[in-house]
């Protein structure tokens, strides 16, 4: 049966339609008593299964977490009292206890005196988005660091290969051989394949690139896992930092030191503990640096990690979850 309704009645139902489709929540705010309607969206984004009786203001403010809550609250006041759009953005600790985050923007309205009286807007979840942005930085600063540190990497290849080289072709030769090498070392972290590899084999192919360094990297591995994926690359990125980082500064940044990885595995984890000696001696300051945050960070859930800076050597622990 066609709806005989006025366009006015049915565009009404086809907008409350569109606002629930799209997880937008909508309020309404008297700025006289401080309480809000609101739609059962809006409810819903601050954590609620069940839409409130009641909703105030500062009920909103104690979401927004603390570093937030003085701005979120400055902006409204310069809204109302300049009669222009409140709109923002921060995070909230939903009921559920989880921080998420929000966009909201609402305007004023006035009363015949001229008044703002009310404010109307609209909220959204904005986490994902906010999460991916957070992970693309992240991929950002890792591939400009890795491209400086493939640079430093190249230019100790070019050394290794200068102290054996007889003469400038076998020079040549030799440097594009490890530069293929690194190429494929590379290859490894951004694949998007399913091969499985191990935990000595990612360190093996960090380490194809400098022949005769081999034998200052001691490997000692039983019972050692299959890695797929995120788990074998974050690995891959951990062992090249660490690798780097001793061929600029630590045991590999002279011809006497050395490099202990100890790799076990167990049911569902496997423990890896990489501890240099004979480098230069430390000061025990972790430092604040992209690498360490990188190998603090990479794993995300999947692992944990320590990085020590004793004066003895550099020693990193990791505990990856592999089920």
């Amino acid at each position: 049966m066609p709806d005989l309704r006025p366009f006015e009645e049915r565009s009404a139902d086809h907008l409350r339609l569109v606002i629930d489709a799209s997880d937008i929540g909508v309020w309404e705010l008297d700025l006289g008593s401080g309480r809000a309607v609101r739609n059962h969206v809006h409810d819903r984004i601050f954590g609620y299964s069940e839409t409130l009786s009641e909703w105030t203001y500062d009920m909103f403010l104690d979401h927004v977490v603390e570093e937030d809550r003085a701005r979120v609250d400055r902006l409204q006041q310069a809204a109302i009292a300049d009669n222009r759009e409140w709109s923002f953005e921060c995070r909230i600790t939903a009921a559920t206890g989880e921080m998420r985050w929000i966009r909201a923007s609402g305007r004023p309205l006035q009363d015949d005196a001229g008044k703002t009286v009310k404010l109307i807007g609209n909220v959204i979840d904005i986490t994902d988005t906010k999460q991916n942005e957070a992970r693309l930085q992240l991929i950002t600063e890792e591939l400009n660091h890795r491209v400086r540190n493939m640079l430093a990497t190249i230019k100790s290849m070019v050394r290794f290969s200068a102290k054996k080289a007889a003469d400038i072709p076998s020079f040549a030769e030799a440097l594009e051989g490890r530069v293929r090498t690194l190429a494929r070392s590379h290859q490894l972290l951004v694949a998007e394949s399913d091969a499985a590899i191990r935990p000595s084999t990612i360190l093996e192919a960090e380490l194809s690139a400098f022949p005769g360094l081999g034998d200052r990297v001691k490997i000692a591995a039983s019972n050692e896992p299959v890695l797929r994926d995120s788990a074998g690359q974050g690995l891959a990125l951990v062992f090249h930092e660490l690798l780097t980082n001793a061929l600029k500064y630590g045991a590999l940044s002279n011809d006497e030191g050395h490099v202990e990885v100890t790799i076990e595995g167990a049911e569902n984890s496997v423990s890896i503990r990489w501890k240099e000696h004979g480098g230069p001696p430390l000061d025990g300051n972790k430092g604040e640096g992209f690498g360490t945050v990188l190998i603090s960070r990479v794993f995300a859930s999947q692992a944990s990690t320590s990085l020590e800076f004793p004066p003895d050597g550099v020693e990193c622990r990791i505990e990856l979850d592999v089920t």
